[in-house]
């Protein structure tokens, strides 16, 4: 089964991850969140990290969601990536939590990446684009 990491600022992951095992309701092992906050220099903050994928890590590798691309948590994950068998996803939301969650134990870490991926992007949207209706051909007002 594959490892789920949430890295992010604050306790933003702790609350993704939370809520998420709440709407799954069931206990869930192999998942945790690390909060790599501003306090931390960056070996304190890198330990934090290898840590949190050590705790999760049963032999099928991690899947490290971040906050931001670009951000101490997305750099130090990425240079995981060297060492490790991990694949990091940026822009974490509650749907690529619960994606991940519900599929780690049916796919391989690179088609679970891409699946999460994929369902959080389709996540993100304006309702407006969603609610708003297409007029029929030959009714459309100017």
């Amino acid at each position: 089964m594959v490892g789920i990491l949430i890295a992010t600022h604050g306790s933003i992951g702790h609350a993704l991850l939370e809520t998420a095992i709440d709407l799954v309701g069931e206990s869930i092992s192999c998942v945790s969140a690390v909060t790599i906050d501003d306090t931390m220099d960056r070996a304190q903050a890198w330990d934090s990290l290898v840590a949190g994928y050590d705790s999760v890590n049963g032999g099928d590798g991690v899947l490290i969601m971040v906050d931001m691309f670009g951000s101490t948590s997305s750099t130090l994950a990425l240079s995981l990536l060297a060492e490790r068998e991990v694949e990091v996803l940026t822009g974490v939301n509650l749907a690529m939590v619960l994606r991940a969650l519900i599929h780690r134990d049916q796919k391989k870490l690179d088609a679970l990446a891409e699946d999460v991926l994929r369902y959080g992007q389709r996540n993100v949207t304006s309702s407006s684009t969603w609610l708003s209706v297409t007029p029929a051909k030959g009714n459309e007002s100017e």
